[in-house]
């Protein structure tokens, strides 16, 4: 029904995890080379949701025009181009150690703790599904939990507190003003530069369920709660239930704490694998450069790969046969052929 897509059946399989899990790992130049290593990679990030990138190396510079450079080049090369930010004059962000960097403001500063979450909140429709960290300098240690695994815990041993969280709406919401006209970064502090701001409001349920009862999206940050149109009836026993989803989300059995070296890139589902702040060692000089890639880019780039790999194993069956094919008799037809 719909458009759908390649990878539906791997998301109805999606297995939760906990602060056991073992993330995976991928290798840059594989990755870069090998359509069987991209769809493996894009496959992992249904499910379970977070991977390692090693061997990305560093930039040249740190400057912001060139510090994610890798890390953009190497996410082209994978699936496309990373989103473009609706002032920042480049694909990704970068944020540092350093006091000027904190300027703009409490998600940019790496000193201050930031409860688990999900980014793009505060965006209609959460165009950031696939997100990428690259640490360009420095190396920390860092955190992430499942929230499909969340949802689950609630479902089961909540079921109240998992209706109200699937069906009350917040309201997550900015304005955001840390660019100039120009797209370069700019101190929320600072008078005398004129800032590009702009609004952005987003109302959903934290646990957004698809029309069959699957999650298909977490939405989560404390920092970005706006003021929220809760009915009178419903107010309390929801914030008895938000107040239990956020302990949750800071319980250490989903955390999974991991090392996050130099040169390597953190890559999450947005949609499902909430983030904490990183652990920076004193005296550690950190810059970090952060992107992002919509789904129905991602969707669609899995789709190719999977024409690709079957035409390799079944030449007859080339593209005149495995395009304008919808999705779901495609992954039939391919998975016939590849597995």
């Amino acid at each position: 029904k719909g458009t759908g897509s390649m990878l539906g059946s791997l998301h109805r399989r999606r297995t939760p995890w906990m602060q056991d899990v073992k993330m995976p790992e991928f290798d840059a130049k594989t990755l870069a080379e090998s359509v069987d290593a991209q769809v493996e990679f894009l496959e992992t990030m249904v499910d379970p949701g977070i991977a390692l990138i090693t061997g990305v190396g560093t930039p040249e510079r740190l400057e912001r025009e060139s510090a994610g450079k890798p890390m953009e080049d190497l996410v082209f090369k994978i699936v496309g181009k990373l989103n473009q930010h609706p002032v920042r004059s480049t694909t990704y962000g970068v944020m540092r150690k350093t006091a000027e960097s904190a300027k703009q403001g409490a998600d940019y500063d790496m000193t201050n703790p930031l409860s688990m979450h999900t980014d793009h909140s505060v965006y209609q429709g959460t165009p950031g599904y696939l997100q990428f960290l690259y640490q360009a300098e420095g190396s920390v240690r860092s955190k992430v939990c499942d929230g499909l695994a969340l949802a689950e815990y609630v479902r089961e041993h909540h079921p109240e507190a998992y209706k109200l969280l699937t069906t009350v709406e917040m309201t997550h919401s900015s304005r955001n003003t840390l660019y100039t006209r120009e797209g370069a970064p700019r101190s929320v502090y600072d008078q005398s530069t004129a800032p590009a701001p702009f609004e952005l409001v987003h109302t959903h349920p934290i646990i957004q369920l698809d029309a069959d009862g699957h999650v298909e999206k977490v939405v989560q940050s404390e920092t970005k709660r706006g003021v929220c149109a809760l009915p009178y009836d419903v107010y309390e026993p929801f914030m008895e239930a938000y107040e239990l989803w956020t302990q949750l989300c800071e319980d250490e059995r989903f955390i999974k704490h991991f090392d996050w070296p130099e040169g390597t890139c953190v890559v999450t589902n947005n949609y499902r694998t909430l983030h904490g702040r990183a652990s920076v060692p004193p005296g550690m000089n950190r810059t970090m450069a952060f992107g992002y890639l919509n789904k129905i880019l991602v969707e669609n780039r899995y789709r190719l790969l999977r024409q690709i790999q079957t035409e390799r194993a079944e030449p007859s069956m080339d593209h005149r046969w495995l395009t304008r094919v919808p999705n779901q008799v495609l992954e039939k037809l391919t998975s016939s052929v590849v597995e």
